[in-house]
């Protein structure tokens, strides 16, 4: 252990397997990702009411909801970027949901359409990788 080690308080960060790459497209991609959606989520969880005067028709439950899933969203990014395969799955189901909540409370859907074009994007982005991609939790 080194130095440094020891004054962290710890063991060292696990080092990237060997071989694998996620490439610059998907890394920026990622960081993206885990920067965008915990602002987003504070955004919705801690002034849900000033998103919810720009959606007056929304039923109450679905801005939290959304908050949620941005949140669901970040562990997914972290899972990808620990090579989890769960991640991009993660990212699938979330935007489905967030597809379906934005359509009941009325996004227009020119808004609506960025949840799904994100999961082409990471598709395409995750594809060359998907072999290094680990199965299971």
């Amino acid at each position: 252990m080194t130095m440094e080690e020891k004054k962290a308080g710890g063991s060292p960060a696990p080092a990237p397997p060997a071989g694998r790459s996620r490439g610059g497209c998907l890394t920026a991609f990622l960081i993206a990702m885990m920067i965008i959606n915990p602002l987003v989520a504070i955004l919705y969880l801690v002034a849900g009411s000033l998103v919810q005067k720009g959606l007056p028709d929304a039923p109450s439950w679905a801005i939290p909801v959304l908050g949620i899933f941005c949140i669901v969203n970040l562990a997914c990014a972290i899972a990808l970027w620990r090579w989890k395969r769960w991640g991009f799955y993660g990212f699938v189901v979330s935007a489905i949901v967030a597809l379906v909540v934005n359509i009941i409370i009325g996004v227009p859907a020119h808004q609506i359409i960025a949840g799904p074009v994100g999961v082409i994007i990471l598709y395409v982005l995750v594809r060359s990788v998907w072999n290094e991609l680990e199965p299971g939790v």
